[in-house]
């Protein structure tokens, strides 16, 4: 049955079981002395030990220690254990020899050995043996002949998952070393405070039949600690001040729904919901070790749609605000939560949330909306219309020749629209008079189309002599052996003229 049950058991999450059963003899001592708690982790000879002074385990209470179910703690109790079976297993899977010491208050000190050929044994019986006394109130786990080995990666990795694990606890009487060295609180609540937009806070309890209620707090909002590579957005649970599972993006609380938060993208990545669950420990909605969530649990499903309707708020908020992070969000960072109305979650209607602010579309695309009619109408000029915009784009890059780049487009952009327009203004340029032998003639050179354009269309000389200006650059560019510099002014002297003369031949709505 052992073997069974300690699969999904790792580094550190045996090492929080053995944390969390310090935590609640501590919690039902009432906090009367401030909790210490020493891991060590040595990497050089693959030993762990974990020392605590949370007050002992009697010595008719050792059974406790291997009785799969066995807890002294009242499920009713706003604990972290329940399901007597977290010490256990949690010692059994890290290593082969387990050996318990532990001194009740000022009591004898009594040892209990867990080795492989207990494990083996059908008998379940275990014997407890008095040892030399430890410090009162002590309990101390050596375990030895470790199932995995570790190394100093994973030690480190095991400091910044007890630092957010237990960030509650710390600094509010318990302190925990690993290796001699204290860890340190980490907190999820960086929130910025865009205006209009700040987090938002939920208060509410969930009754159960019988059972005293669960209390519910839930903060949403946007953050200013994004690590791209890190991944850390999301939702975040803590059950009875314990972290159980961070950056959680499932279906369940609103990701991969497309009329909730969508899709996990990093455009989102500023979104994170913390939810804080106090209550019954048989309430809670976690698993068995807990790492995760249990979606079926009642609890959940009662604050799951709150939960919804936040991540799918601040997930669009994200996506919207992405055109610049720095000054929409990062740099709000001083402000308050706001409350939510508890009438629209206690009914489960609809969350009373700002509107949001509208979606920034590229340019590219605003600049195709802004001439849709005359794309329906004048299919032709979609390109035309898209080279301008490709001009703004490539003039927002870093490029150092973007503005040469630029020059070269929006000179090309301007003989096809010449083009376009005799090709097509056939009430103009009737086909009868401009054969195919015709255009060969007039393309072949470009004051010739000019020419022919400037008969029918009354373009101002104005615009024209800065044309043959830039056009003369061009060909610098192309045909001379010196390659001239392209100053950004003359590019931006020149896409205002062009966006002048798609206006006057085809109403086309060029702006920069």
């Amino acid at each position: 049955m052992f073997w069974s049950i300690i699969s999904d058991y790792d580094l550190k999450t045996a090492l929080c079981e053995l944390i969390d059963n310090a935590l609640d003899l501590w919690e039902i001592e009432k906090r009367k002395n401030s909790l210490s708690i020493e891991i060590d982790l040595d990497v050089d000879r693959q030993l762990i030990t974990v020392v605590d002074n949370a007050g002992g385990v009697k010595r008719e209470d050792l059974r406790l220690l291997l009785a799969p179910g066995g807890s002294k703690n009242d499920p009713d109790a706003q604990v972290i254990g329940i399901f007597g079976v977290g010490s256990k297993r949690a010692g059994i899977a890290l290593g082969e020899l387990v050996q318990i010491r532990t001194r009740f208050r000022r009591d004898k000190t009594f040892q209990i050995d867990i080795t492989k050929d207990w494990l083996e044994s059908a008998d379940w019986e275990i014997p407890s043996y008095e040892v030399p006394d430890i410090d009162p109130g002590t309990t101390r786990i050596e375990i030895s002949h470790v199932r995995r080995s570790f190394d100093e990666e994973q030690v480190a990795e095991v400091r910044a998952h007890l630092g957010c694990t237990y960030a509650k606890f710390l600094g509010s009487g318990c302190k925990i070393r690993l290796n001699g060295k204290p860890i340190d609180s980490l907190s999820f609540e960086t929130w910025a405070y865009p205006p209009g937009f700040v987090p938002k806070r939920a208060f509410f309890e969930i009754a159960l039949g019988m059972d005293a209620p669960v209390k519910v707090q839930i903060d949403a909002g946007l953050v200013r600690d994004r690590n791209p590579e890190a991944e850390n957005y999301g939702v975040y649970f803590y059950c009875n001040n314990r972290l159980i599972v961070k950056e959680l993006r499932t279906r369940e609380v609103g990701y991969f729904v497309t009329s909730e938060a969508g899709v996990p993208h990093p455009d989102a990545s500023l979104c994170r919901v913390v939810v804080k669950l106090a209550g019954s420990a048989k309430l809670m909605p976690w698993n068995s070790s807990k790492n995760g969530i249990n979606v079926a649990q009642p609890v959940f499903q009662q604050l799951r749609p709150t939960v919804i309707q936040l991540t799918s708020h601040f997930s669009s908020l994200s996506r919207r605000l992405k055109s610049d992070w720095e000054k929409n969000v990062f740099r709000h960072s001083n402000g308050k939560p706001e409350d939510l109305t508890p009438a629209n979650i206690a009914t489960r209607n609809p969350l009373v949330l700002p509107k949001l602010p509208r979606v920034h579309k590229p340019h590219m695309t605003k600049l195709k909306e802004k001439n849709k009619k005359h794309i329906e109408e004048q299919p032709w000029t979609l390109g035309l219309v898209e080279a301008m915009g490709a001009v703004d784009i490539i003039l927002k890059q870093r490029l150092e020749t973007k503005s040469r780049i630029a020059l070269i487009l929006l000179d090309s952009n301007f003989e096809i629209a010449l083009k376009e327009f005799i090709v097509h203004r056939t009430d103009l340029f009737p086909i009868r008079d401009y054969g195919d032998q015709k255009i060969a003639q007039i393309f072949a050179r470009r004051t010739s189309v000019i020419d022919e354009v400037i008969a029918k269309v009354a373009i101002p000389k104005g615009l024209l002599t800065k044309v043959r200006h830039y056009y003369g650059l061009r060909n610098k560019l192309i045909h001379e052996r010196a390659t001239v510099d392209i100053a950004a002014s003359d590019v931006e002297n020149y896409r205002g003229t062009i966006g002048k003369i798609l206006k006057m031949l085809f109403k086309l709505k060029i702006v920069a």
